[in-house]
């Protein structure tokens, strides 16, 4: 079974995706995860038209994509109660679990390599993806550096405008492709386990929740960092 790893935060397929909500729970000793995962139609009839991602049986793409990740996940020793629920139609997917790390978590999926991506202290978090790590992603999301996403992703559109990357979309894709795109985005919510006491790049919502949201679009290009820090009371 050919395996498409997807990622928690920030991406899972993205460009498959006409909404991703991401929640981390945060505590003393670990946290819990729920991945929202909600799939545009348009995008699995593109994904469905790359002969090289043939599923076996009755999976869709992105089933196996999903199931492939979720096995993954269950894979790390930082993680525990990893469940997957899926709608039955390809179009929607959640996944939950526990971490003990989830540093160490990003770890096992990028095979202990280097980490930039996200740091977590004792009283603070960093999310920080730019261009010149996007490569620490590729080692997460293999699916990432496979020739038939990089045409669409920063690789190839780093430096274009959101106009220009819509009319390449449009040209690749059809008319539909970039009115799908703009339907697009990703929400990381967080719930820290103090009082925020700092916050830069999100938006505090509450006490010790904060959310950072953007474009599909913003991740594909990656003119501009996507990054943000929180910090809390111990």
């Amino acid at each position: 079974m050919k395996r498409l790893f997807l990622i928690l935060s920030i991406t899972i397929s993205l460009l498959s995706s006409c909404s991703v909500t991401q929640s981390f729970t945060l505590s003393e000793n670990g946290g819990s995860s729920l991945s929202d995962i909600k799939v545009d139609q348009f995008f699995l009839d593109v994904l469905e038209d790359f002969s090289d991602f043939t599923p076996q049986g009755d999976y869709s793409i992105m089933d196996e994509a999903m199931v492939n990740f979720a096995d993954k996940l269950n894979s790390s020793s930082s993680s525990s109660n990893v469940k997957l629920r899926t709608d039955g139609k390809s179009t929607r997917y959640i996944i939950s679990l526990d971490f003990s790390s989830l540093e160490k978590l990003v770890a096992d999926l990028n095979g202990g390599k280097g980490n930039s991506l996200l740091i977590i202290s004792d009283n603070k978090m960093t999310l920080n993806l730019t261009y010149d790590n996007y490569e620490e992603l590729e080692d997460v999301i293999p699916f990432l550096s496979d020739p038939n996403f990089e045409v669409y992703g920063p690789r190839y559109s780093n430096g274009m405008s959101e106009e220009e990357y819509m009319d390449m979309i449009s040209f690749l894709l059809g008319e539909a492709g970039p009115e799908a795109l703009k339907k697009s985005f990703v929400s990381i919510e967080i719930e820290t386990p103090g009082d925020i006491t700092a916050i830069k790049g999100a938006m505090k919502t509450g006490e010790r929740k904060a959310v950072y949201s953007f474009p599909v679009v913003d991740f594909l290009t990656l003119n501009n960092p996507l990054s943000f820090t929180i910090e809390w009371k111990k």
